[in-house]
């Protein structure tokens, strides 16, 4: 049986722009909050992470959002990524450490299609702040992007680690694994006698919308 052209899955990506919860101590990093006007997901502290034992805390409360980060969300928000740009450089020239600042640097890259820098980005952060969920998402939506799923897996599944209630990662692990489930059947399609129950489970897979329609989106 042939297979069924299709793009590789995509995943909901993680742009902080509204007002929750990056909050990582404005004592020793400065950090206001952040997430997205289209998903309730935010860039959570530290102190807001489930501890390691997997019981809950309370949920915070959410920080002011400085006008500076609000500009530079409305700006990328607005596709204005010169002035975006140069506002976010000038405060990394300030703060070259900011979690927030090097977020949103990420975010407005990968929206140019300067995917390789993104992922720098990405990956530096989840060196430097390994606590948060959020750089994990969105280099693993990058690495979708590039057809690297088991790269991307590995990624969603700290995310999830760290940050047990982080719905979005968890939708999009389930993503990853319904490519690579379809990716398998497709083989086993491919095989001198596949078991009629292979056509069977790729054929419901491959008419799921959910599949099909999916793409990239972030809480940035």
């Amino acid at each position: 049986m042939g297979t069924i052209s299709r793009s590789p899955a995509t995943l909901r990506w993680a742009r902080a722009f509204a007002p929750l919860c990056l909050v990582l101590g404005a004592q020793n990093i400065g950090a206001q909050g952040l997430i997205s006007p289209t998903d309730s997901s935010g860039i959570s502290s530290p102190q807001s992470q489930p501890p390691r034992s997997g019981l809950m805390p309370g949920r915070p409360m959410a920080p002011a959002v400085s006008p500076d980060i609000t500009e530079a969300r409305e700006l990328i928000s607005n596709r204005k990524w010169s002035e975006a740009e140069q506002l976010i450089e000038s405060r990394l020239a300030k703060r070259p450490r900011d979690p927030q600042w090097r977020f949103l640097q990420g975010v407005l890259f990968a929206e140019t299609g300067r995917q390789p820098e993104a992922i720098s980005v990405f990956e530096l952060l989840t060196e430097d702040f390994p606590e948060l969920s959020e750089s994990y998402n969105n280099l693993a939506a990058l690495y979708v992007e590039q057809r690297e799923l088991n790269k991307a897996r590995l990624l969603l599944e700290r995310a999830v680690q760290n940050r047990p209630d982080y719905a979005l990662a968890h939708e999009n692990l389930g993503d990853i694994f319904t490519q690579l489930a379809i990716q398998s059947y497709e083989k086993a399609a491919k095989s001198n006698q596949p078991a009629p129950s292979v056509k069977l489970k790729l054929d419901h897979l491959l008419k799921t919308p959910a599949i099909r329609t999916s793409r990239v989106t972030t809480n940035r």
